[in-house]
């Protein structure tokens, strides 16, 4: 297993949890889509979380804007129950949507409110 690939398992159980990561890498590693799995570790979680300067909690931010902004609501729900192993506050999630309402449109940021108040109701 290459150093990007640990580095990227490491940063996405961080990130997402260990039992997250152990889902993703469970089953046969030759069937359809393990690759995949390996190489979004590798390069996503290894290579872009993993680059130092921005702090996982900035990154995060990032992070939940741009997949709200493309309305990758599947994606952006599990991020939104990441956001407690990061540090990002409800406040600075409703600042990020306030964003992506502003940049890519009312329905955008009103679909990540919708979403993120249930979710975040949920772990209450």
């Amino acid at each position: 297993m290459s150093e990007q690939l640990e580095r990227g398992k490491r940063k996405r159980a961080q990130v997402m949890g260990q039992e997250y990561v152990d889902r993703a890498f469970s089953g046969n590693p030759e069937a359809f889509g393990a690759d995949y799995q390996r190489f979004l570790t590798e390069y996503a979680w290894g290579a872009a979380w993993g680059r130092g300067n921005l702090t996982d909690r900035e990154r995060h931010m990032v992070t939940l804007g741009i997949l709200a902004a493309l309305g990758r609501e599947r994606e952006f729900e599990g991020h939104v129950r990441a956001t407690r192993n990061t540090g990002v506050s409800e406040r600075d999630l409703s600042d990020v949507l306030h964003q992506v309402a502003i940049y890519a449109g009312v329905p955008a940021g009103l679909s990540g409110f919708t979403i993120a108040k249930r979710v975040l109701g949920e772990q209450e």
